[in-house]
């Protein structure tokens, strides 16, 4: 029965997801593999802008996201903010808390201490013993019980059947306020951490450049240091300092409660108010961080690592979150490196210089990067592909995309937004991400709209504007010799 419900939940969100990308790129549910030019004219149906207008349904605020899907908001008395979206196509929900906090709130000398600590979260309460909270979810039917940590923020997620909502709500109020934290579950998970270092950062190669472009972008700010933290740090670390994080960054309001699936709205508010509205605000200010001075010379280096080709990151200085600019650039993103028809996948990896070649913003509230990365063929240099994404981004800079190029770029932008909201899980992350990160999940919606209003004007400007020399970092990758 299950796996019957199971399944149509699936068919649900893939009909909606279907239907609603063939409305974007001009197809039926039925056409697989859709190329984006038909007859050498190349498709330029627009795309309508999300509706993000919201009404109020007794405790919560109302705001539509996709198909008959609607997001129902609320904050309690204690600032724990409540974000639900119903579906009964399935007896499962899937239940999300993120927190306001990530290494970004660490202090130097004590980097990585945030994802240590998001280890720590399973290790066991007062209440519930380490073992036990595992236990009881694995019992009862628990799927994807997970964690992350990233720069702004730390997120806990799981799925589970839709009578245990009571278990989750239980588990997860008491571990915010009840967690034990002592020596020797604190030396053990540090030891873990470690070993996820060596295997992440220090033995990838990829992980070692990203490591290195962070560390020679931001000098003074915290995006300085990696999530994961240095070992040295780790080392130095005490189960004391856990504890003063734990009591200082979790707390109510700190956290996003995000619930989606057959469950009714109401229903949860009533019991999580139950459970966390006694769980008192810490009202903890964010750390005021050193903001890095812009950048006014290229800054270079090369890299030996164990790798048979070379390998190229380039890197811009790029604005905080809540910068218009960031929509823009996110259409340069779809222009020089989404697909296969893509300027920078037809300059390198057609022409054989590069084997992949990809580009993007991070998400971070304050000013972040935007990184153009490719692997090189067999004896390509890097130098060759620089001078070849110099050349297109100069084009950028210069001559204005035409409107069906421009189109194309915000088309495939908006599938990769409906891509992510393709499951239950998917709609839950992408509403703790736009809550964290912007402070309301609607600003994520009018993300959407916002680049959908980009024109080939406003496109120069903004390259012109970040796009600099100066502004420039750049790694190469070489094989170790």
């Amino acid at each position: 029965m299950m796996m019957d419900m199971e399944s149509q939940r699936k068919k649900r969100y893939a009909l909606i997801y279907l239907s609603t990308v063939g409305i974007l790129l001009g197809i039926n549910a039925c056409t697989s593999a859709p190329p984006l030019k038909t007859q050498n004219k190349t498709m330029e149906s627009s795309v309508a802008p999300l509706n993000t207008s919201a009404h109020q349904e007794g405790r919560f605020e109302v705001t539509p996201l996709i198909g008959d899907f609607k997001v129902k908001r609320t904050t309690l008395a204690n600032g724990l903010k409540l974000l639900v979206v119903e579906d009964s196509s399935s007896p499962t929900f899937a239940y999300h808390t993120w927190f306001d906090v990530g290494s970004r709130h660490e202090v130097a000398g004590k980097t990585g201490l945030a994802h240590l600590f998001e280890h720590m979260m399973f290790k066991g309460s007062q209440k519930y013993p380490e073992g036990v909270f595992d236990a009881l979810l694995e019992k009862a039917g628990a799927e994807g019980q997970n964690a992350f940590t990233a720069n702004d923020h730390t997120a806990y997620h799981v799925e589970l059947p839709k009578d245990q909502l009571d278990l989750i709500i239980t588990l997860e109020s008491d571990r915010m306020v009840n967690l034990v934290v002592d020596d020797q579950s604190f030396s053990t998970e540090r030891e873990v951490v470690k070993g996820e270092r060596h295997y992440r950062t220090d033995n990838s190669p990829e992980g070692v450049i990203y490591q290195t472009l962070f560390e020679m972008m931001f000098t003074q700010h915290p995006y300085h240091w990696p999530v994961i933290g240095y070992e040295e740090d780790l080392d130095g670390m005490s189960a004391q300092d856990a504890r003063d994080f734990y009591q200082r960054f979790y707390a109510p309001d700190r956290a996003t409660i995000v619930v989606v699936g057959d469950v009714d709205a109401d229903e949860v508010l009533k019991k999580i108010e139950k459970a966390y509205g006694a769980i008192p605000a810490k009202r903890t200010p964010d750390p005021i961080h050193p903001q890095d001075l812009p950048q006014t010379a290229q800054r270079r280096k090369k890299l030996p690592l164990h790798i048979e080709n070379q390998k190229l990151w380039m890197g811009y200085h790029a604005p905080e979150s809540q910068s218009p600019d960031n929509a823009v650039l996110d259409a340069i993103q779809a222009i020089l490196s989404d697909g296969m028809s893509s300027r920078l996948d037809r300059a390198l990896v057609e022409t054989g210089i590069c084997s992949s070649v990809s580009s993007g913003s991070f998400e971070l509230k304050d000013p972040g990067i935007f990184a153009i990365m490719t692997d090189l063929q067999k004896g390509k240099s890097a130098a060759v592909a620089e001078s070849i994404i110099l050349r297109e981004i100069e084009r950028l800079k210069t001559t204005p995309v035409s409107a069906e190029e421009l189109q194309r770029g915000k088309n495939l932008y908006r599938f990769h937004f409906l891509d992510r909201l393709t499951t239950g899980d998917g709609i839950a992350h992408f509403l703790g991400d736009m809550e964290v990160l912007y402070g309301n999940f609607t600003k994520g919606l009018e993300f959407q709209n916002q680049v959908h209003e980009v024109t080939p004007e406003r496109l120069m400007q903004v390259t012109q504007k970040y796009f600099t020399t100066d502004n420039l970092t750049v790694i190469v990758g070489v094989p170790k010799k």
